[in-house]
Formats: structure tokens, C-alpha cells, sequence
């Protein structure tokens, strides 16, 4: 996380009201009177009264020393108040250089997923109205159970009850297959990347089927398709969106830049064992670049994704806020949201705190439409996000589980200018 609330210096408070004037002046009467009176008991007796001496003793002692008090009185309190003011102002200024860096967002140039061979399946409005549900099945495997769960079923990739080997196989097909269809979608968008750009690809494949073979299969279609140069970025295992929270913190230190394509799939063996309840097979594709370089180099951008914020169910480290603050919007400007990863009580525990937060909203829960796509659940709920986004609709917000906690991520729609609209 680029910026640290706990660590960030505090406004302090204001030194109080001034000096009751109506005292001190009070006081000072009282003290030109005591010293007035004091000049006169204390003048010696031997010398004349009549001299500018004595009248000069009368009138500037009795006066000048309860007018110094007075006076320091107030100076220190304006002094005070002066350095809280200018102390106050240099801190509000250096978290809001800090906030701006930190702050700054990606550029999502486009997003593409499936969880269904079916396009009409597939669409967002389908998710959002209660179309697509997650269904009890009979299992493909002999010696399985009925199950609720999601699988892919794609024209020519059969689903015959076998050994793990034919899992394999159908992996092998149904990993291509999504590699074409994503990268399909985002075709064009890949295409109009600056020359010379540094794409990035984070390949992440949960399912059983060999690294290499996943990335072969990735090169030769990318191959296919004629897309420009692209390196592979190791990264050992699938992370959540905190892996972009990374990214920001490299891209605030001038470093980590270009563009980077996220391609995450979640399949399982279906063919030789029965798929875990409540789960689903899909594949996401999301093409990101640091906004501000987006913006430099003239790239079409209509939506951000904010950086993302980690926090407990509750929400009690101000997680919403934070997310909400990095999307420069308010609780009641976001309409929408989707979520994934959380259970009924952790479900009803975040509904709660976001309510008390003002953001009253029913996220979509894609565990109840689609199924949880495991390691590639997050992405999708990004995706989906992306997606909803319209004319009509500037904002949405995400929550995606975790095992300590939730992520939380505001997605914007933003003019074509770059600015959010």
C-alpha cells in the first residue's frame, strides 16, 4: 500500500478561543490602579512631587508594565495559533502531494471474460437481472454426484466421463479456446498499443495443466493473431487485486511502466472427479496501463480502475473510505457493485458497514450468478465492473474476498479526455 494513513502526520488542533478581553482588560485596570498606587506609597518622601520625574513614574510604570503583560498575553496566543495555522497548512499540502501520487489510476483499456460458450450468457445484463443462476448438475463423471457448480461446455471439446489424463486433454482445448476468444475481444485494442510499448503478460491458469504447455498455447495464438512484441512476466502464483496495488506502488516511483495484460484462468477436473460446489470455470482478459503515461501517449481510455484497498469484513480500518477517496468519488455517487469470495455472514457484516458509510447499495454477488471462479474471481468481478459501466451508470465498486479480509476497488467511467465524467 503506497500510502499508510497511521503514518501520515496529523492536523493539529486549534489552540482554543483567545483571552477573554473583557479579563484582561479588567486586569489591566486593576494593575495601573495597584501600581498608580504603589508609585504613590512607595515615592520617597524627600523628593518633590511636582518634577516630570514623579509624573513620568506615575504615568509609564503604572501603564507600561500592565500593557507589556497584557500585550505578551495575546502575542503568545496569536504566536500559537499562527504556528497550528502554518504547521497545519504545510501537512495538508504534503498529504494531498502524497494522496495525488498515490492516487493516481490505471487506464483500463479494455476487459474481456467467459464463463459460458453462450454469448447472451455472458452478457452483463444477464448477471445483473438473476438470468444466469448457479444450477445443480448431474456430474460428467460416472462416480460423481449431483453438484452445483458451473463448466464450461464449448462446441467440439466433449464431455465424456474418463481418467485425469483426459482432463488434461480437455484443459489443453478449453485453455486455447479461451485464449482466442479473449484475446479476440481485445484484439484491437492490443493492435493499437504505441509501437514500441512495453506489453506485459501475467498468465495465470489454475486447473492442472502444465506452465509450459499454458504458455505455448498463449504464444502460438498470440502468434495467430499477429500481435505486436510481448514479454512474459513470471509470477508464481495467482494473486488478488492487491497485485495491482503493487503495481501503483512501483508506478509512484517513476518505475513499472507500459502496459500489462492480465490473463487468468480457473478450470477444473470435471471429467474424472465431481467440481467443488459452488464453483465455476472462466477465463478473464483485462489490458491495463498507468493512467498518466495512457493520457501522455494519447491512448483511448474510458475507464479507471482505482487502486485497491485491503481490509477486514467490517470494514473497520476504513477500507470503503480509503477506496473511495482513491476513486475521487462519494458513496452516494456509486450505484452499483459486485462482489466475490464472501459468505452469507461476511455478506450481511459488509452490507452493514458500508450502509453506516452511506453507500447503500445490493452488490451483485457473482458466486450466486455465475459461481466462484477461484483464483480468477476477482478478476471477473473487475471485469463485470468494467462492463456495467455506461452513460448512465459513471461508477461501480468491487469486493472481493480473501482469506483475512476483503479487497475493495472502484471502477470509473472517464471522458474521452481522460477526465473522470
Amino acid at each position: 500500500m503506497a500510502v499508510d494513513f497511521s503514518l501520515l502526520p496529523n492536523e493539529e488542533p486549534d489552540p482554543g478561543s483567545p483571552p477573554s478581553r473583557l479579563f484582561w482588560a479588567i486586569a489591566f485596570l486593576v494593575m495601573v490602579l495597584g501600581g498608580a498606587l504603589a508609585v504613590l506609597l512607595l515615592w520617597p518622601k524627600h523628593l518633590p512631587t511636582h518634577t516630570w520625574r514623579f509624573w513620568a513614574s506615575l504615568g509609564l510604570l503604572p501603564v507600561g508594565i500592565p500593557a507589556w503583560i497584557v500585550l505578551r498575553r495575546f502575542a503568545h496566543y496569536e504566536g500559537r495559533r499562527l504556528d497550528v495555522l502554518m504547521r497545519n497548512e504545510a501537512i495538508r499540502k504534503y498529504n494531498e502531494r502524497v494522496f495525488a501520487v498515490a492516487a493516481r489510476p490505471l487506464a483500463l483499456l479494455g476487459a474481456a471474460y467467459r464463463f459460458s460458450s453462450d454469448q447472451d450468457e455472458n452478457a452483463i445484463v444477464s448477471i445483473q437481472s438473476g438470468m444466469v443462476t448457479l444450477r445443480t448438475q448431474e456430474p460428467i463423471s460416472s462416480d460423481g454426484d449431483p453438484t452445483k457448480a458451473r463448466w464450461l461446455v464449448v462446441p467440439g471439446i466433449q464431455l465424456v466421463s474418463g481418467d485425469k489424463e483426459a482432463d488434461e486433454h480437455r484443459h489443453g482445448k478449453l485453455t486455447r479456446w479461451l485464449y482466442r476468444e479473449l484475446l479476440d475481444s481485445l484484439a484491437d485494442r492490443i493492435r493499437s498499443l504505441p509501437p514500441r510499448g512495453d506489453l506485459g503478460v501475467l498468465l495465470w491458469v489454475s486447473g492442472g495443466l502444465p506452465r509450459h504447455q499454458c504458455v505455448a498455447s498463449l504464444q502460438e495464438c498470440w502468434q495467430e493473431l499477429q500481435f505486436p512484441p510481448m514479454r512474459l512476466m513470471e509470477d508464481a502464483a495467482p494473486p488478488g487485486l492487491d497485485a495491482l496495488d503493487r503495481w501503483l506502488d512501483q508506478v509512484a516511483g517513476k518505475g513499472a511502466r507500459g502496459a500489462r495484460l492480465i490473463v487468468a484462468i480457473q478450470l477444473h477436473r470435471i471429467l474424472s472427479d465431481t467440481p467443488p460446489v459452488g464453483t465455476a470455470e472462466a477465463g478473464v482478459a483485462l489490458l491495463l496501463m498507468p493512467g498518466e503515461q495512457a493520457n501522455q501517449l494519447g491512448v483511448d481510455a474510458e475507464v479507471n480502475l482505482h487502486r485497491p484497498v485491503h481490509g477486514p469484513v467490517d470494514l473497520a480500518n476504513g477500507a470503503l473510505s480509503h477506496a473511495l477517496r482513491w476513486g475521487d468519488v462519494t458513496a452516494a455517487e456509486v450505484p452499483g457493485g459486485w462482489q466475490t469470495g464472501l459468505g452469507a455472514l461476511q455478506t450481511g457484516v459488509l452490507r452493514q458497514a458500508a450502509a453506516r458509510l452511506g453507500l447503500n447499495i445490493q452488490a451483485t454477488d457473482l458466486d450466486q450468478t455465475v459461481g466462484h471462479a477461484g483464483s480468477t474471481a476477482p478478476w471477473l468481478a473487475i471485469a463485470c465492473a468494467a462492463g456495467a459501466l455506461s452513460d448512465n451508470v459513471q461508477s461501480q465498486i468491487v469486493f472481493a474476498g480473501q482469506p483475512q479480509g476483503v479487497d475493495v476497488a472502484v471502477v470509473r467511467r472517464v471522458s474521452r479526455k481522460g477526465k473522470p465524467v
